[in-house]
């Protein structure tokens, strides 16, 4: 990553500074992100990593600086990036299938009101590349942590993204499962932008190709 030239970046910052009220959370962060760099984002609890990922997703706002998205504004570039999110809220024993979980994935592109035959094919492609073919009539509620976090990530490949943004997405599998994980990371890492949350330092020196450290 660099702090230079941001011409081509799949995500670049600008001097940012933020803050929750009088809390400063980020501090002066500049840097660019290249396109298809899988990235670690790593650093201290509380020193400005999800809200890192939140800046980049237009969900927050810089007090100071510039945050652009493949050249535009996170607002202007929000169809182009996918999210997974560090927890899920979400009843469990509510009956939705795999499939529909991935469909919702599709909501921001669609034109009507129901799920028509693009949809349904953006769906099993994304759950083709996550390792689920056969899943689809699956409960959600059924699976094992590591399959709901790969359902996850098919529900964010879904809208066809240029950037997947993943808050922690292997806090809560066992090392086999996040070992995985992170391979199917390093394969997305082919065609798009990764950028991952996490304290496992060892995983991050092996698999990510560029470090970002966030420490205010």
């Amino acid at each position: 990553m660099s702090a230079g030239d941001t011409t081509g970046a799949a995500v670049a910052f600008h001097g940012v500074c933020f803050a929750y009220g009088a809390s400063e959370v980020l501090h002066n962060v500049t840097f660019t992100v290249p396109p298809r760099a899988l990235v670690a984002v790593v650093g201290p609890n509380g020193g400005g990593k999800t809200t890192l990922l939140r800046l980049i997703l237009g969900l927050e706002q810089p007090r100071f600086g510039t945050v652009r998205v493949f050249g535009e504004p996170p607002a202007a570039a929000r169809l182009h990036m996918g999210y997974v999110p560090q927890v899920l809220a979400c009843d469990t024993r509510f009956p939705v299938d795999v499939r529909d979980v991935v469909l919702m994935g599709t909501l921001d592109r669609r034109w009507s009101g129901a799920f028509g035959r693009r949809e349904r094919r953006a769906a099993a492609a994304a759950l083709e590349r996550v390792d689920l073919v056969g899943f689809e009539r699956r409960p959600f509620a059924d699976l094992s942590g590591g399959e709901r976090q790969r359902v996850l990530i098919a529900q964010a490949l879904a809208g066809d993204p240029d950037l997947l943004l993943l808050d922690e997405p292997t806090a809560n599998v066992d090392p086999p499962t996040a070992d995985r994980l992170h391979e199917l990371f390093r394969q997305l890492a082919g065609s798009l932008t990764v950028l991952f949350v996490s304290h496992n330092l060892g995983v991050v020196t092996a698999s990510a190709s560029h470090v970002l450290c966030v420490s205010r």
